[in-house]
């Protein structure tokens, strides 16, 4: 029995070696797609997608190939010459019989490069590799940016009208430079980050060079939501090589996955692989046609599981690109503004008056600072969302036979558009309705988005507000370091569970301690400062306006347990310069602690530093003793 196999010691034969027909239609080739600006083995791979493994024979092949030519076509491409794609044949009875006859084979016959074939590539033409160079902020040393790094991903274009590319944001974060190159082409083109966000892990990126969309490119088109076994193809240039890459599959499952530490939006779990390199590439669902289903973004890597990817379906790519059209900028996605518990035991039920045939979920808190404060309250039922019912275990019908959670219609919309719950209220139906905001945190989640590397030093002491992007840098274990988050102090994982209670409320850490002879003494790291002076901290801006102004003798730090730092006020300000420069430190504060107190900011309204309570909540006293053990 005879198979295709690609026979790679045939396209390293020298032009040389070869008969002058052969050389002469190699030329041809290069010449009839010379406007184009592609090299020829570029088009032979771009244009014979036509799968030869589906022919019994090569005659079979030629015939369907040659059946499919347009009066247009006419470039000749010889088989096998500098396209691994153009399979031999050889047989499976004996490898090295086959390697012998593929020796003393004549020149291979040409074949047309054919309208089929180009009707199955144009859509990979639309696939892009991106180049970055990045340099991140240093949450841990905050005065200083880490190193430059390079990488790659993918994109593909999206509108060639407006001149728009679509990849993930985390391919093009803190990029400093970005540039695209089409499949097969040797020449990279500068692109510009035209919106990012970083919610949903999508940017909109484009090219200014009238070069760049001056070849053969057409956007892409997205379709709706598969079905489950739908079939697909994930383009894209993943590591491993340098040229594109498609993988199959088909779709597993729709389901609700956590883009970022904000929010859980729509995503389509797909078992084709997806690998570093791959983020921001096209999952086709009809490859011939350039439909595509979603934007590829992440994959499960944990031991247990096999081939589980994941893509962003039209419905969160479409919300971006209103708000990239409408704004010009990515505002996040709204956020309920309540959290609750399931409503599934029949005691809990009774208790609540829900009526037989009625179902919903048990409002358990409102966030102080959201609309939902006042118009929800704790121990409400919500019923329906915008007139869907919720099930008692919290979801709603997506399609048929298959459920998602109802915070899935509530992120569906945009910032500011209203939200309509029916609830029941000690028995009582009754209709809120209120707009939605977006989440704000009292422990910034994303860089650029909520954190900045933010710093204040006093004294050798360095202060920073509590973010996630300072936890994953010290204690995450990237970059090869072993992951530490064991480590994380449970005060602090406390604060992560917790609401801002007042408009731009931080969480202040004393990070470290830049050894000096005024602080000798004192070796704290990764600790909530509560107060100064005996003045409860609202944020790290509040406690620098404090140090400023500080007229007593002492500077008193009270730290998260009834722990405390004193420096002497003459010291600190003495010593400050040559604590600076021994560090190699440029300011003793980041750019924006020089700002202005923000107008609708209320440091007063944080009160005095009761000793009495941070001793009695539970906390670790001086002697590292929690207070609930006493």
């Amino acid at each position: 029995m005879m198979q295709l196999h690609l026979q790679q010691n045939k396209l390293h034969q020298s032009a040389a070696s070869r008969p002058l027909p052969f050389r002469a239609a190699a030329r041809c080739s290069s010449r009839a797609h010379r406007d184009c600006s592609r090299p020829r083995q570029t088009h032979a791979r771009r244009f014979l997608l036509t799968s030869p493994s589906s022919f019994s024979n090569r005659g079979e092949y030629e015939q369907e190939l040659a059946a499919s030519a347009s009066p247009l076509d006419g470039a000749e491409l010889p088989l096998g010459s500098g396209t691994p794609l153009i399979p031999a044949l050889t047989s499976d009875d004996d490898a090295s019989e086959s390697r012998v006859a593929a020796a003393a084979a004549p020149p291979p016959p040409t074949i047309k490069v054919t309208g089929e074939m180009r009707r199955k590539a144009w859509a990979l033409s639309s696939v892009l590799k991106v180049f970055v160079s990045r340099v991140d902020p240093n949450y841990a040393q905050p005065w200083q940016m880490c190193p430059q790094r390079t990488g790659t991903g993918s994109a593909f274009v999206l509108d060639t009208t407006k001149r728009t590319i679509l990849t993930n944001s985390h391919v093009v974060s803190n990029a400093t430079a970005v540039y695209v190159r089409r499949p097969g082409a040797a020449k990279k083109f500068k692109a510009e980050v035209v919106c990012d966000g970083k919610v949903c892990d999508l940017a909109l990126l484009t090219v200014r060079d009238d070069a760049f969309w001056a070849a053969e490119l057409r956007g892409l088109e997205f379709v709706d939501v598969p079905e489950l076994q739908s079939p697909i193809a994930v383009a894209g240039y993943p590591v491993g090589g340098d040229n594109i890459s498609v993988t199959k599959g088909i779709v597993s499952r729709i389901a609700l996955v956590r883009y970022s530490a904000t929010a859980r939006l729509l995503s389509i779990q797909i078992d084709a692989a997806i690998n570093p390199g791959n983020s921001g590439g096209p999952a086709f669902m009809d490859l011939e046609g350039g439909k595509v289903a979603g934007v590829a973004f992440s994959k499960n890597v944990s031991s247990s599981t096999d081939n589980i990817g994941y893509i962003i379906p039209h419905r969160v790519v479409k919300h971006f690109l209103e708000e990239a059209e409408q704004r010009g900028t990515y505002r996040g996605v709204p956020s309920p503004g309540f959290h609750t518990q399931d409503l599934e035991n029949p005691a809990q039920r009774a208790y609540l008056k829900v009526p037989e045939g009625s179902s919903g979920v048990l409002v358990v808190k409102t966030d102080p600072l959201s609309a939902a404060h006042g118009a929800i309250l704790k121990d409400d039922v919500i019923l329906e969302v915008d007139g869907v019912a919720i099930a008692d275990d919290g979801t709603v019908e997506f399609r048929e036979d298959e459920r998602l959670e109802f915070t899935y219609i509530i992120r569906a919309k945009h910032i500011d558009e209203h939200i309509h719950l029916k609830l029941l209220r000690d028995g009582q139906e009754i209709c809120v309705s209120y707009p939605l905001k977006a989440k704000d945190h009292l422990v910034p989640v994303l860089d650029a988005v909520d954190a900045v590397p933010s710093y204040l030093i006093v004294g050798g002491l360095v202060f920073a507000p509590l973010s996630s992007p300072f936890l994953e840098m010290v204690f995450g274990g990237g970059g090869g370091r072993r992951s530490r988050r064991s480590d994380i102090p449970v005060p602090v994982l406390a604060a992560l569970n917790q609401n801002k209670l007042r408009k731009g409320q931080q969480v202040v850490l004393l990070v470290q301690v830049l050894a000096h002879e005024i602080n000798h003494g004192y070796r704290y790291s990764v600790v909530p400062c509560e107060s100064f002076n005996g003045r409860r901290l609202h944020s790290l801006r509040h406690l620098a306006h404090l140090v400023d102004t500080c007229e007593q003798p002492f500077l008193n730090f009270g730290l998260e347990g009834g722990r405390l730092i004193t420096l002497r006020t003459a010291e600190v300000r003495a010593a400050g310069p040559q604590i600076l420069s021994t560090n190699a430190i440029s300011s003793d504060r980041s750019p924006d602690m020089l700002l202005p107190k923000p107008e609708d900011e209320d440091w007063d309204a944080a009160g005095e530093w009761n000793q009495a309570e941070v001793q009695a909540d539970g906390g670790l006293g001086a002697n590292g003793d929690s207070d609930l053990d006493a």
